[in-house]
């Protein structure tokens, strides 16, 4: 009887007793875990059966039984949240976006859901996003006095100064370009679209980040010693540019702008604008053709005379009558791409007084011609040459808020780049050429410059 009796107990399932349990519980004997309460250790453990003598969250009342071996269970710690990426990221969203995209335009939707999204496939591409947010930032701060300043108001707040959002930036950036260019070496269908994004957001940064010295000609720094032709070494930005251009040129559009990429796709490039661009956007036209026909006749007429001397040189070099076609030909095929956007953008006045453009439409792309640039011509400004810098200062020019609705990143630039051209000349000649440059960029400054004779 006694071995049948200790047979049954021994036949129980192991439990918990409670007595203010459900029904059934009450009927086995099982104690509720409720009952027994439920204990908050430290360093974030959650114990079943508080020995504690507390009261139950769920019950109200106070064990008087507790178990003496609790359960443990462990709460993993809330991950990190870094408030700076999300500040920039936010600011991107409400206020960056709108600037790349202009007002109305149907490109806003791109850059504030189809960007960040490639970001989270592609992580360069977000921290190129965190970059240029930084580099927005910090351009903002500088109309305040403090951080903090503008919270209560309609502008974007600034919770950091302007010397901490460059250098937020310049993180960023350096991790972009180094994810950036890792991809680049084995781009491919998957990746072709999210690395010409990373292209376009990398120019965006460089022009954000304003000239990095007196020399820094955005295309290079120029230099005192003869580069190479082709030498990209001192140029941030233009080597991912020329292998963007090689991969845009080996993937087809279909592929290279689908799926979120599919809003950049402009259609075919020979498809021609029903006006310039002047007339389409409303800004004042500006009459161009006078400077620019004449600065390429000068150039055909003094070619490779005027580009064997580096300027400021002691000495010229030897003449080299055979390098004349290659020499003049570096100025004068940029030149032409330049006249080509001149017209998009404002037209071309005829014998009879219309204007007009029936040139392709990616010409009405200001960026355009520093993505089409040759080679040999960003070693010619870095080498000072007098008529390739002169071609540049007269791209400067476009580096507008008209031509580039809200383009706070390229503020710091067209001023530079034409100050440090007028620099660069020596010679009277090549100084004439400066003077509609500086008429329409400093025209305070433009009264101690020669005349041109077009």
């Amino acid at each position: 009887m006694a071995s049948a009796s200790l047979a049954s107990k021994q036949s129980i399932r192991p439990h918990r007793k409670s007595r203010t349990g459900c029904s059934t519980c009450k009927r086995r004997k099982v104690k509720s875990l409720a009952v027994v309460g439920a204990g908050l250790g430290r360093s974030g453990q959650v114990t079943a059966g508080s020995p504690t003598g507390t009261a139950s969250p769920l019950s109200g009342t106070t064990p008087t039984m507790p178990t003496r071996n609790p359960q443990t269970v462990e709460v993993d710690p809330a991950p990190p949240l870094d408030v700076n990426n999300v500040e920039l990221l936010l600011h991107f969203l409400t206020t960056t976006a709108e600037t790349l995209a202009g007002p109305g335009s149907h490109m806003l939707e791109f850059w504030k859901r189809n960007a960040p999204h490639i970001g989270l496939s592609h992580n360069f591409v977000l921290h190129l996003i965190f970059a240029l947010a930084a580099f927005h930032l910090a351009y903002l701060a500088r109309y305040v006095s403090s951080p903090g300043e503008g919270c209560a108001s309609a502008q974007p707040c600034r919770r950091r100064s302007r010397g901490e959002y460059l250098s937020l930036a310049q993180q960023h950036l350096t991790v972009g370009l180094s994810g950036f260019s890792a991809q680049l070496t084995r781009a491919s269908p998957e990746n072709c679209g999210a690395l010409y994004l990373g292209a376009v957001l990398t120019s965006y940064c460089t022009f954000a980040a304003g000239p990095t010295s007196s020399k820094d000609l955005l295309v290079g720094t120029a230099n005192d010693a003869r580069d190479p032709v082709g030498s990209d070494s001192n140029s941030p930005w233009m080597p991912f540019v020329y292998g963007v251009r090689l991969m845009h040129e080996t993937f087809s559009p279909d592929v290279l702008f689908t799926g979120s990429m599919a809003p950049l796709n402009g259609g075919s490039p020979r498809r021609l604008l029903e006006d310039p661009i002047y007339v389409r956007d409303g800004f004042p036209r500006l009459d161009w053709e006078a400077a620019l026909d004449g600065l390429r006749a000068y150039i055909a007429r003094v070619g490779w005379r005027g580009e064997d001397q580096q300027v400021g040189a002691p000495s010229a070099l030897p003449e080299r009558p055979e390098a004349e076609p290659t020499k003049k030909s570096i100025s004068l095929h940029a030149l032409d791409g330049l006249i080509g956007i001149y017209a998009a953008t404002y037209g071309r006045q005829g014998s009879d007084g219309e204007i007009t453009y029936d040139g392709p439409s990616e010409n009405q792309f200001i960026f355009g011609w520093l993505y089409r640039m040759d080679r040999a011509f960003v070693s010619s400004v870095r080498r000072r040459e007098p008529c390739a810098i002169l071609v540049l200062a007269h791209y400067a020019v476009l580096l507008n808020a008209e031509t580039i609705p809200g383009a706070w990143y390229v503020e710091s630039w067209r001023q530079h780049i034409i100050e440090a051209v007028d620099d660069f000349l020596i010679e009277d000649e090549h100084r004439n050429w400066m003077r509609w440059p500086m008429e329409q960029v400093v025209p305070e400054k433009s009264a101690v410059v020669g005349t041109a004779v077009f």
